[in-house]
């Protein structure tokens, strides 16, 4: 089993191990809790180090418990991707990722019992890109 970093929380060291189906229960049911009271939709991050580097990491968030999206990056000349519904002419919409506002795409936007398999699925292979989601690439 690999363990992989998680960071939700802002400030320096808050980033913890997660490798276990609870753990990533414990921080996606926390997320869903608190963004209930937030106006906007509150992100973290997954990733799996190899060295002084990301080998992949796994954005994600949830906004009012529903809707939420996952963005994939990779390493070695793998394709970064977030998440597509197939909708067109998307809204850019507000997520709180560790106190600094980033936008996503409304087209990003999935079912939150979608956002939670893909990142069940990204701690169990340990950092592969999930592939039960619909993915549009991206360049950062």
């Amino acid at each position: 089993m690999v363990t992989l970093e998680a960071f939700y929380d802002p400030g320096p060291g808050s980033g913890f191990a997660i490798s276990t189906p609870d753990q990533v229960d414990e921080l996606l049911d926390r997320m869903v809790s608190e963004s209930a009271e937030e106006s906007v939709g509150l992100m973290a991050q997954v990733g799996r180090k190899e060295g002084e580097g990301w080998s992949s990491a796994l954005q994600f968030g949830v906004r009012a418990a529903q809707r939420g999206f996952v963005g994939y990056m990779g390493s070695n000349g793998e394709a970064s991707a977030i998440s597509d519904n197939g909708a067109t002419s998307p809204e850019m919409l507000a997520y709180d990722y560790q106190c600094h506002e980033r936008e996503v795409p409304s087209n990003a936007e999935i079912a939150v019992a979608d956002v939670r398999q893909a990142v069940h699925d990204f701690v169990a292979s340990g950092g592969a890109r999930p592939a039960g989601v619909r993915w549009r690439e991206v360049s950062y």
